[in-house]
């Protein structure tokens, strides 16, 4: 019976990263002149409704599988999600300022493409932080077990290796190969970050958005979004060296999710049922 139930999981699973991540990149293959028909002709526009339409699709998705605990708001876990990433709030705070610094001189894009941007980077915390910790990590808790240790840890690796490896996609977009793998390996180290940090809010997804909205919006606009740089260019002017970030993201995933701390999350009831 319990076979049974984890083949259900994992096609939801595979259903899931279809629906959240491939369905729009498939659609925009096979049906190319009829979807930029559709679209409006600027890109950040454009890349706006996509992530929209993303967000819809991971917020229905946790609707499907039974999982809206995780989209309660709850001041503790709000607190606690924060508090865990800290570092991370102080780090790509630091690169937004530094983006930032280097508009005085540029031409910047319309005012209104800038604000859609901007609130396309919380579109795409919830896109993804819906998908993968809010529906994609919480059946892996489903099949490994959301009250042992074990089954979290097991839960929060898993997840966070289809969340780097779903940034193979970006290939078909025109990244760089090299660029891609940089982003696959240093998800992966994020992911399990990600993953600690939603399980430390008590299983919600919401202090992960807005960090990964930061992260984004540090990233983009690094890169020179605001001044007319387009998606592609940008990511593929991330730099190699960024992979020192990957043991750094690892230890503060094994600190956030050491033996003493993650038995005392479990036994306290700090889940998602108990935030209520």
């Amino acid at each position: 019976m319990k076979t049974k139930e984890n083949i259900k999981t994992i096609l939801a699973i595979i259903f899931s990263l279809f629906m959240g991540n491939e369905l729009i990149m498939l659609l925009g293959l096979l049906f190319p002149k009829q979807i930029h028909a559709i679209l409006p002709s600027n890109a950040n526009i454009r890349s706006f409704i996509v992530e929209l339409i993303g967000a819809l699709i991971s917020v229905g998705l946790i609707f499907l599988f039974r999982k809206t605990h995780v989209l309660k708001i709850s001041g503790k876990g709000m607190k606690e999600g924060l508090i865990c990433g800290v570092p991370l709030i102080i780090l790509y705070s630091l690169i937004l300022l530094l983006g930032l610094s280097e508009i005085p001189g540029k031409t910047l894009i319309p005012a209104v493409e800038i604000a859609l941007i901007f609130i396309r980077f919380i579109l795409i915390g919830v896109a993804e932080e819906g998908l993968f910790r809010g529906v994609i990590q919480e059946l892996f808790m489903d099949i490994f077990g959301k009250n042992t240790r074990k089954g979290i840890l097991l839960s929060i690796v898993f997840a966070s290796t289809l969340f780097g490896l779903n940034h193979f996609q970006n290939l078909i977009a025109g990244v760089n190969l090299l660029i891609v793998l940089v982003q696959v390996a240093s998800a992966i180290a994020s992911g399990l970050l990600f993953g600690a940090i939603a399980f430390r809010s008590g299983r919600i997804i919401w202090p992960m958005v807005l960090i990964h909205a930061l992260i984004d919006a540090s990233g983009f606009v690094y890169g020179g979004m605001l001044w007319g740089v387009s998606d592609v260019d940008s990511i593929n002017s991330l730099d190699p060296r960024s992979l020192i970030m990957i043991p750094i993201f690892v230890g503060i995933y094994i600190f956030l999710m050491r033996k003493s701390k993650t038995e005392s999350v479990v036994n306290e009831g700090i889940s998602a049922e108990a935030l209520v």
